[in-house]
């Protein structure tokens, strides 16, 4: 069976050129072709010879996936892309366009893994249980596949889809570093954030690996008990205990930390912004509030006037607090309802390989 050419780094794709016979020079252009050019076979590498493209050709895939089907919001323009693995299983990623508070942000936010393995309430991706790691060619090749389908480059980056990014720790963080290599995707550090719900052994490996990647915590509640009730990683890492290694360990970090807090209408009381307020006293942080989005749940949804109303209990707080606008939601891509459905399809909407 053939691997997966992005599945390798720099050092990985160097020694391979060197093993070939060729040039070093030609692992730097290997890149471009394949993350700036976003080939779709071998062949097109015009640049290398017909008997090197013929060698990677027998040795390896371009593309781990294959486009099923792909949805534009009426609403916002915000794009979903249904994706089928090599081993046949789904995942989606979304194009977010900007909402007009942060002109020129185009964000792709992708998946980790099929499926998820943490339970989560509100959640639709939990539904489908763990099927698999995705590896580091396959989260790369989502952004390739987007870039090329829609023609635009995306600055911005957040492993917020499907799965748990610190359960996939190795694969998500060699394919962060790809990114952000000087050729290829063009993306800063600072334009790639990756979610977690609370892995607290990945959390303190990422702070003192000196990873530069900002980190965002799924928080969502502030009461142990009732966060044990929607997210069951509370009960192997409490956050009380989470806060507190971040509260030592991320006033030296580079990173800015972001807190995201899916509001209910029972998770935004007063007491829930005054706890929310003691949590985090040392660690630098920004605060984003997610309106829970409509699913396959019986959640209470808030209303406009009590999110309101926990946004002033907040404003106190002395750190950004940002109400995170809804996108995608009336093509099931907003936060919460990434579900890897295999749609029926037309054949037009597949993207043809070579």
């Amino acid at each position: 069976m053939k691997k997966n050419i992005k599945d390798l780094d720099y050092k990985e794709v160097t020694a391979l050129i060197n093993e070939l016979g060729e040039k070093e020079y030609r692992a730097k252009q290997l890149f471009i072709w394949l993350y700036e050019k976003k080939i779709t076979c071998f062949s097109e590498m015009t640049n290398f010879s017909k008997e090197l493209r013929s060698r990677f050709d027998e040795m390896f895939v371009v593309s781990p996936l294959v486009l099923e089907d792909r949805q534009i919001s009426g609403i916002d323009g915000t794009e979903k892309f249904l994706f089928r693995t090599l081993d046949n299983h789904f995942i989606e990623s979304v194009l977010i366009r900007s909402d007009g508070n942060d002109e020129g942000r185009l964000t792709i936010c992708i998946s980790s893994q099929v499926g998820c393995p943490m339970g989560c309430k509100f959640c639709e991706t939990a539904k489908i249980g763990f099927k698999r790691n995705l590896s580091t060619g396959e989260i790369l090749d989502q952004i390739c596949h987007v870039r090329r389908i829609t023609g635009l480059s995306n600055n911005n980056i957040v492993f917020m889809g499907m799965g748990e990014p610190f359960m996939n720790y190795d694969n998500v963080l060699k394919a962060a570093d790809i990114m952000n290599y000087t050729f290829g995707f063009h993306l800063s550090v600072r334009k790639i954030t990756i979610s977690t719900c609370g892995i607290m052994p990945a959390i303190e490996r990422f702070i003192d690996e000196k990873r530069p990647y900002n980190m965002a915590l799924s928080l969502n509640d502030t009461e142990p008990e009732k966060r044990l009730i929607f997210m069951p990683v509370e009960k192997k890492y409490p956050f009380k205990s989470i806060a507190s290694m971040l509260n030592n360990k991320f006033p030296v970090s580079r990173n800015r930390l972001t807190i995201e807090y899916i509001m209910r209408k029972d998770n935004i009381s007063t007491e829930d912004a005054r706890r929310l307020k003691k949590m985090f006293k040392y660690a630098r942080i920004k605060l984003n509030l997610i309106p829970l989005n409509s699913g396959n749940h019986e959640l209470p949804i808030p209303d406009k006037s009590e999110i309101e109303a926990f946004v002033n209990e907040l404003e106190i707080m002395n750190v950004p607090v940002t109400i995170r606008k809804s996108m995608g939601s009336d093509i099931s891509g907003a936060c919460g309802q990434l579900s890897g459905k295999k749609y029926k399809l037309n054949n037009s909407s597949r993207e043809q390989q070579c």
